[in-house]
């Protein structure tokens, strides 16, 4: 029987055989999926540093090209010196202790007994892979 004004109380009931359903995941469940993703993660991290190492030799490729271009365009106006060079990441010179490459750069006049034609070959060595060694060779009319 409830009074005016108080809540009705429920009676504590206990019933055999049943069980309440309960959400979440055991411990026996988190562990095991804790453990598969582990494993999933350690058997790619070699392809994360294979994909590292191919960048930065794909950056050496891209950043060799560009100062072998920048190169040619120097000794088609007559203002490339030849010798080695230093050089940043952009192909700005730089001191040998600030360098990333190095470029050693070669004329011959007259090519093929022509007196007009010039053969300059530019060697560019990426500084942490000297193994990586790009060679580009170009023949153009020298200016008069």
């Amino acid at each position: 029987m409830s009074r005016p004004g108080f809540p009705k109380m429920n009676s504590f009931r206990i019933r055999r055989g049943e069980k309440k359903q309960r959400g979440g995941f055991s411990l026996v469940e988190a562990t095991f999926s804790i453990g598969l993703m582990s494993f999933g993660f350690l058997t790619l991290a070699p392809l994360l540093a294979l994909g590292m190492k191919t960048a930065r030799l794909a950056r050496d490729d891209r950043a060799a090209a560009h100062i072998a271009q920048t190169l040619v365009e120097e000794a088609k106006q007559g203002t490339l010196a030849t010798g080695t060079a230093y050089l940043d990441f952009e192909g700005a010179g730089c001191s040998s202790a600030q360098a990333a490459y190095t470029v050693q750069s070669t004329s011959v006049t007259p090519y093929l007994n022509n007196a007009s034609l010039t053969q300059t070959t530019f060697r560019v060595t990426p500084l942490g892979a000297p193994d990586r060694v790009r060679i580009y060779a170009v023949v153009f009319q020298a200016q008069q």
